[in-house]
């Protein structure tokens, strides 16, 4: 959803809470503390206008008072949901990732309120959940991080090693060609923590798994269809290549040399929860 979309059909506080109360309650609410359903909402007369109140129901058995957003991400904010909604299709939306400075700017909020969200929202996309991925499965590793400062000095230079050489941050991920793809920080690159990660991520039974000539990955073959493409001969191979996973880390590197998020599970989020179109 683009945002002149969000802004026609999210005008108001009123038109948000209202989705939001379709989508979780399908419009028969009950409490969020004792499950009952023996609740009203409150006078809409007197909570018009404020953020913090609108849509707040009471229970009648347990007393207590609470909205739709309770326990989600919006949870006790008192930014209007329409930004939040914004902000949700801005970061989706960006293929190379947004920074908390441009999004503050779009929104018309403080840098560390638009960090704020930005935060809240990265850490919900980052959470495991969902159908693993099955079909065709292209998985792969990269290795994050930033240029080693130049010296002063041309004598004193020594290049940065390159590929699986180097002191960066592995990064593993796996795509479901034509859907979706998850990525993480790798504890380490042995064929025991990567078959764990596949094993995370993967329907072993009814998918088969290509991948480059890294050695590691011969114990995945061992539990589940693997294919191989050796890089030093060729990059394609009829359907069996890696080029999906390799478009995604370009992107992956893009976002990360563009805005240098901290470095950890969840700096991918707002990519990897996006379907790769």
């Amino acid at each position: 959803m683009d945002l002149l979309q969000v802004m026609q059909r999210f005008p108001t506080q009123e038109a948000c809470v209202r989705h939001l109360e379709y989508i979780r309650w399908r419009n028969k609410a009950y409490c969020l503390h004792c499950g009952s359903i023996s609740v009203a909402r409150k006078n809409e007369n007197q909570d018009k206008g404020e953020v913090g109140r609108t849509g707040r129901y009471n229970c009648h058995d347990c007393h207590a008072s609470f909205k739709v957003t309770c326990g989600t991400v919006f949870h006790g904010t008192k930014i209007p949901l329409q930004k939040w909604f914004l902000a949700i299709a801005l970061i989706v939306n960006a293929k190379k990732s947004i920074s908390s400075h441009q999004l503050s700017r779009d929104l018309d909020l403080n840098q560390k309120t638009a960090w704020y969200i930005m935060t809240r929202i990265r850490s919900e996309m980052a959470k495991k959940g969902g159908a693993l991925l099955q079909g065709i499965i292209e998985a792969d590793e990269t290795y994050i991080g930033g240029k080693p400062r130049k010296p002063n000095k041309r004598e004193d230079f020594e290049p940065s090693k390159r590929g699986r050489g180097t002191d960066k941050t592995a990064v593993i991920g796996a795509v479901e060609r034509g859907g979706k793809v998850v990525a993480q920080v790798a504890e380490n690159l042995t064929g025991r923590s990567i078959l764990k990660f596949i094993r995370s991520v993967v329907n072993l039974k009814d998918s088969k798994l290509i991948t480059d000539e890294f050695h590691v990955y011969n114990a995945v073959g061992r539990e589940m269809k693997h294919a191989v493409i050796n890089h030093a001969d060729q990059f394609v191979n009829g359907d069996t290549h890696t080029n999906t996973i390799e478009g995604f880390w370009s992107l992956l590197k893009r976002a990360w040399y563009g805005q240098a998020p901290p470095l950890s599970d969840g700096i991918y989020s707002s990519i990897c929860s996006r379907r790769l179109l």
